[in-house]
């Protein structure tokens, strides 16, 4: 039997609802303006509550903000290419649905910093960062061990240089689209055309 969950005191809806609110703000700006441009005056004003108010939810400041951004759009993308991933059959068909999942969130306005990290981020969100790389490239790997032993791909090919061959293709995918959100469908079927033609090799 499952348990069912307390429901949320209305108090509780308005702090989860202000804390999406900085973040979906913060999320914005970064793709709009940056890291530099990423302000707590900024992200205070257009989420339209008082600076202490940020400081309460989030005490470290802007990095604190920063890093929360980035790790709720890695959960995103990690959930929705798992659910994609599990509904497709194929080599190429799963290439798509983690390119789609990446791609597609990329090109959305609170997910372009994702696609398109300046080096200014870099030591801001060390340590966090990986998370959908990682997930993304164990199902390629997987993928791709069960088309070889399908007899779909050439024997003898090195799995492991295929796989970060494909990925670093799929993250390049995910920064054109960020670039260019109209881009999206062609950067999958660009994925997917480069698995057809593993298999038909």
């Amino acid at each position: 039997m499952i348990e069912e969950l307390p429901a949320m005191s209305q108090r509780e809806r308005n702090r989860v609802r202000t804390r999406n609110d900085i973040l979906d703000v913060a999320a914005q700006l970064l793709g709009d303006v940056g890291y530099s441009g990423t302000t707590l005056q900024e992200i205070s004003k257009l989420a339209g509550v008082a600076r202490g108010t940020v400081y309460a939810y989030f005490p470290a400041g802007r990095d604190e903000i920063v890093r929360a951004v980035y790790l709720r759009l890695a959960d995103e993308v990690v959930q929705r290419g798992n659910a994609l991933h599990a509904q497709a059959e194929g080599l190429e068909m799963r290439i798509r649905a983690l390119a789609r999942a990446l791609t597609e969130a990329s090109a959305d306005p609170k997910g372009r910093f994702y696609g398109i990290m300046g080096a200014d981020l870099v030591p801001v969100l060390a340590g966090v960062t990986g998370t959908a790389s990682r997930s993304f490239e164990n199902f390629i790997r997987d993928d791709l061990v069960m088309a070889l032993h399908e007899g779909l791909l050439i024997p003898g090919i090195a799995i492991e240089a295929l796989t970060v061959a494909l990925s670093g293709a799929l993250r390049a995918s995910g920064s054109r689209a960020a670039a260019d959100p109209e881009s999206v469908e062609d950067q999958i079927n660009a994925l997917g055309a480069l698995a057809r033609g593993l298999i038909a090799a």
